[in-house]
């Protein structure tokens, strides 16, 4: 079936810091002179996307090991939900697998690297000798996802591909408590929770002649526990801290701006291979429930290719739902190379989190710059 295969999507890309790396890789791409592909070709993909605060970043290897049959990935993502917030680092190997005519099949394990979340919740006050006390939360995970695809590979006005995958994550989840003061910083408290989080999907294209193309991909995530309580601090262990500080008004709300914080940095980290976060799938501001996207896809000639999709997104109760539309455009500089562009606006609905609050709306805008070369 014409059209690029769903098992060949980049993730995201996006550091300030990188962005001259990237400017000057595509820059030798550009200026690499034309190649036909061979079998046993390597393709890299790099791609970006970046959002008011949102950075993501991406750069994936596709080695064919088998005449057509047989390739191995290496991919490297990362992300950034929000400033303030460390950075998640992801690497992942994959292999996919040709079944005769019509089937695919693809297998991928990934590993994110270790990381953490420190907010300061009260100051140290050295005057009444009071120290400093931050709250500090860890994430890890090790995850492995199976898909296969059907294609009807056939020259009719109407042809048909589906794919169906189904992934399961192990989330070591931490949380401490940490107090500085002249003599140095001391841990007071620290716990860890594991979250299993089981993600099935289902996609499905119809090819409408050689230029039209209609789209449809859904997924629906299971956890083993309530994501938005897995690792973080339960009421009693934030009442047991609220006692012992002076300002107990201001350590909720810096509480509450903590949990609003993990929950973003969460949902990222939960995001299926994070190849999810970019600019047309959009950002979860929190762990999902489920998510539909429909798309339509235009080919005008055999070099471009323009899409125009939208995506909803349930989140977990009690953290509202979003709204995105996008459009992605892919032109094709001769036969090694390949660059695409994207963007989107997203409007998220988030529940009040207090009884009597009105629920808000915060607006987004993203943009995804990527490219493909074959060597």
């Amino acid at each position: 079936m014409k059209g690029e295969p769903s098992t060949r999507k980049p993730g995201p890309w996006a550091l300030p810091r990188q962005a001259g790396v990237l400017l000057g890789l595509v820059a030798t791409l550009l200026t690499a002179p034309p190649a036909r592909a061979e079998s046993g070709d390597t393709t890299v993909s790099v791609e970006t996307t970046v959002g008011k605060d949102f950075r993501a970043w991406s750069v994936l290897g596709d080695v064919e090991l088998r005449d057509g049959a047989t390739f191995l990935t290496l991919g490297y993502t990362g992300a950034r939900p929000e400033a303030g917030t460390a950075l998640t680092h992801q690497l992942s190997l994959g292999a996919d697998q040709v079944l005769g005519d019509h089937w695919l099949l693809s297998g991928i394990i990934s590993a994110s690297l270790p990381k953490d979340t420190t907010v300061e919740l009260v100051p140290e006050r050295p005057a009444r000798r009071l120290p400093a006390v931050d709250a500090s939360t860890g994430y890890a995970s090790q995850g492995a996802l199976v898909a296969l695809a059907y294609d009807s590979a056939g020259f009719s006005d109407v042809e048909l591909g589906v794919d169906a995958s189904v992934s399961l994550t192990r989330h070591p989840l931490s949380r401490e408590l940490l107090v500085t003061n002249a003599q140095g910083t001391t841990t007071r408290f620290a716990r860890e929770d594991i979250l299993w989080a089981a993600r099935p999907g289902l996609g499905v294209r119809l090819l409408l002649g050689t230029r039209w193309e209609l789209g449809a991909r859904g997924s629906l995530s299971l956890y083993s526990e309530d994501p938005l309580s897995a690792g973080q601090f339960t009421e009693e262990e934030q009442a047991a801290l609220v006692r012992r500080v002076e300002n107990a008004v201001e350590t909720r709300r810096v509480l509450r701006r903590y949990q609003a914080r993990v929950n973003k940095d969460l949902g990222t980290a939960l995001a299926r291979r994070m190849a999810d976060a970019n600019a047309t799938a959009g950002i979860p501001t929190a762990p999902s429930r489920f998510d539909v996207r429909p798309s339509l896809t235009w080919k005008p000639g055999r070099d471009v290719r323009g899409q125009v999709s939208y995506a909803f997104t349930r989140y977990v109760a009690g953290e509202g739902w979003s709204h995105l539309l996008g459009t992605r455009w892919t032109v094709k500089l001769g036969a090694p190379l390949r660059v695409w562009a994207s963007v989107a606006l997203q409007e998220d609905h988030l529940e009040a989190m207090d009884p009597g609050e009105a629920p808000s709306r915060v607006r987004s805008g993203l943009v995804t710059l990527g490219g493909e070369y074959t060597f």
